[in-house]
């Protein structure tokens, strides 16, 4: 008999007590980019591209018909391939094919708040589909070799790690704001002859890159730091400044980028 008393009550406290409040809903993400950050002659048409078994990703084609190399970006947790893109194809204008990879939706019922990578082993799937769809697609409009890639945050921590598993798949890496814990010695032998450069806009990730460069550097790989105090967690504004003057160095050796990058501000 108690014990149906102190159910009863039980029953009745929960009846009374105040119902959760149901999750905030998502805001959506804005775009970090007012304006595109360089002057291009010719800008690239950007060009949804199916990718099996993941969302659809994102393609920065040039016009004309020449061969070109490929440069492929995986965004920030939050972020989206279009800004991405945008970004890197305003900067390149015609000098590269752009492919930025998408991810999965942060909230499947409003895509408009940015999508992310689960973890580097998805991410390093979706890459291995997204570049098969670019050959299969846009394959005439690439030239041979290795692609370059280009990670900012949660793209470029996870990136390092891809790029170890799945070497030689890369030439060149560039990491911004991320990327710079993966590193040791024995990881850093993975990747052969491929050049590292690491960008940042906030100390902590400049002193861990520092580390990290020395690592890579004790390996035979050629890497290289540029730091942007003050700037902040960004890829674009001065640190993208920072990596568009060291992309000679990147490249350096590679014909398919041909003469050294110049790019004026708007």
């Amino acid at each position: 008999m108690r014990s149906r008393s102190v159910l009863a009550l039980c029953l009745a406290a929960s009846a009374c007590a105040p119902a959760k409040a149901p999750d905030p809903e998502p805001r959506p993400v804005a775009s970090p980019l007012s304006e595109k950050p360089f002057a291009s002659p010719a800008e690239p048409e950007l060009l949804a591209l199916p990718v099996e078994g993941f969302l659809s990703a994102v393609v920065a084609l040039p016009g004309g018909a020449e061969r070109l190399p490929l440069l492929v970006v995986a965004h920030g947790a939050g972020d989206k391939p279009e800004w991405q893109c945008e970004w890197w194809s305003a900067a390149l204008g015609s000098r590269a094919v752009v492919l930025c990879l998408r991810g999965s939706a942060m909230y499947p019922r409003r895509a408009d708040t940015g999508f992310y990578f689960r973890d580097h082993h998805a991410l390093g799937r979706e890459l291995v589909a997204a570049l098969a769809a670019v050959e299969r697609e846009h394959g005439a409009r690439l030239a041979q070799g290795a692609p370059v890639f280009a990670g900012f945050s949660q793209g470029a921590i996870m990136g390092a790690l891809v790029a170890q598993e799945r070497a030689p798949l890369f030439s060149r890496l560039i990491l911004i704001e991320g990327g710079y814990d993966e590193w040791s010695v024995a990881s850093a032998k993975k990747l052969g002859p491929a050049r590292v450069l690491f960008a940042c806009g906030q100390e902590y990730c400049a002193s861990r890159a520092r580390t990290s460069v020395q690592w890579l550097r004790r390996a035979g790989v050629e890497a290289r730091l540029e730091h942007a105090p003050g700037a902040g967690h960004t890829y674009a504004d001065a640190v993208g400044d920072k990596v568009l003057a060291a992309l000679p160095w990147l490249v350096e050796g590679d014909a398919r980028w041909g003469a050294p990058l110049t790019s004026s501000r708007r």
